[in-house]
């Protein structure tokens, strides 16, 4: 009895060695402060402004045609168009999501290393009890250091 109490105390003592070490971060954050995170989402507006603008020109040629037959080709046809830019800017939109969220990965993975941090986990799940590495995975981002 006292050697199995014995082992049961030796490893409360030994457990917190084996223990994992968690780290948080404020993903909002590292999207708001992570320069090409800012870029790509000032081209994707871009973008998506383009396709606005594509339709306001269109509507405008519309108005100045005067035939139905006319009317209903240009309708077909800016249908088309604006279904490929659409599309077009869909395609767009995710790669370069996937990129800027390809890299943020990256730079967690990176620096919970270099922290010798085994989990990170989003800093809205877990209020207290985690290393914040935000700043450190911004820093990591717009530096490339």
């Amino acid at each position: 009895m006292k050697k199995i109490l014995a082992l049961i105390l030796a490893l409360f003592i030994v457990s917190p060695v084996f223990a994992d070490t968690i780290g948080s971060i404020n993903y909002r954050e590292v999207i708001a402060n992570y320069s090409k995170a800012k870029s790509a989402q000032n081209e994707i507006e871009d973008r998506a402004n383009e396709l606005q603008q594509f339709l306001l020109v269109k509507e405008k040629e519309f108005k100045k045609i005067e035939s139905p037959v006319q009317k209903k080709s240009f309708e077909e046809q800016t249908a088309k168009l604006f279904a490929q830019k659409q599309d077009a800017y869909q395609k767009y939109k995710v790669k370069k999501e996937k990129e800027i969220d390809d890299a943020i990965v990256a730079a967690i993975k990176t620096v919970a290393i270099e922290n010798k941090v085994t989990s990170v986990i989003d800093a809205r799940v877990m209020f207290f009890g985690a290393v914040d590495l935000t700043q450190q995975v911004i820093k990591k981002l717009n530096t490339g250091s």
